[in-house]
């Protein structure tokens, strides 16, 4: 699916899962990802509910 997507399909949906990049000093390599969905991140627990059923939108 990500394959067949668009550069702008694509970008939104990476935006859509990370929420910070920390870069190192040398701003060359990546010290940490954060990504919305992240356990203990306060945002996503009160932005998504939480279910045992699982299903898709018709």
């Amino acid at each position: 699916m990500f394959e067949g997507a668009t550069n702008e399909e694509k970008r939104a949906l990476l935006r859509a899962l990370i929420k910070e990049v920390h870069m190192e000093a040398d701003r060359k390599s990546i010290k940490n990802i954060v990504f919305w969905f992240t356990g203990d991140d306060y945002y996503m627990k009160s932005a998504m509910s939480v279910s045992e059923v699982r299903g898709t939108v018709p």
